[in-house]
């Protein structure tokens, strides 16, 4: 490690999912001060207290914030404590994860609502929040982490991989119109859906091995180290790691 975000201030969003833990893990050994939010006050707490821990062990600074990523008001609120118990904020890595798997007959409103708020409006949430602190110093690195489900089809899952598929949309919008404000903001695609027919029984392959977090928390310290002229890039962990291998 090169100690390259010895002065960074990150905040990991959704850090009790696999991506989030292992890019919070991959920023935190590169020097970040780690600001640790999961999606709401539950047991992820548990995953993001250890991290935590390691991060302290190991002389890092790192503390846990329970948000509720469904109420913008929530995010903004707790985003700025987060930046002022850490001295400020320069990097924000948004990703959190709520599966969802009903045939479209069984698919209620509350259902489509939460899907979408959890999985695409958390992202807006969380990018607006963050864009308010990066205002008062100079700038910010953003990366959003959606789901491979985004780029295809799934039959008994529709709701989640349309609200995917609009999070790599709301990422790509936002690195335009963010840039002339000194932040820049990428898209990392993970993960592999494996459905099998079309009704609900498939399987969503969400949690990573050991060598794609690694290479997950490569890639999020590659991105994140950009400089803010480098915007806008939608990158699949898949190939990056098949180019990397």
């Amino acid at each position: 490690m090169t100690d390259q975000f010895n002065d960074k201030r990150a905040l990991v969003i959704g850090c009790e999912t696999p991506a989030g833990a292992a890019i919070a893990r991959a920023i935190g050994a590169e020097g970040a001060a780690l600001g640790l939010a999961t999606m709401r006050a539950d047991e992820g707490v548990l995953t993001a207290r250890r991290i935590a821990r390691e991060r302290q062990a190991a002389g890092g600074t790192a503390a846990v914030y329970a948000f509720d990523v469904t109420l913008g008001q929530n995010v903004k609120v707790s985003t700025r404590q987060v930046t002022k118990e850490l001295g400020g904020l320069d990097l924000l890595v948004s990703a959190p994860d709520r599966f969802h798997a009903s045939l479209l007959g069984a698919t209620t409103d509350s259902d489509l609502a939460a899907v979408m708020v959890s999985n695409c409006y958390a992202h807006l949430f969380a990018v607006r929040a963050a864009a308010d602190e990066f205002r008062r110093g100079e700038g910010g690195r953003v990366l959003l982490v959606t789901h491979e489900a985004g780029e295809r089809s799934l039959p008994g899952a529709a709701a989640y991989a349309a609200a995917h598929a609009a999070a790599i949309s709301l990422g790509t919008s936002l690195a335009e119109e963010l840039q002339p404000r000194g932040i820049g903001l990428d898209v990392v695609i993970v993960g592999r859906a494996e459905w099998t027919n079309d009704e609900v029984g498939g399987t969503l392959v969400a949690a990573l091995d050991d060598a794609s977090a690694g290479a997950l928390g490569r890639l999020a310290v590659e991105l994140l180290a950009s400089p803010v002229s480098e915007t806008g890039r939608v990158v699949r962990l898949a190939e990056w790691i098949a180019e990397h291998a």
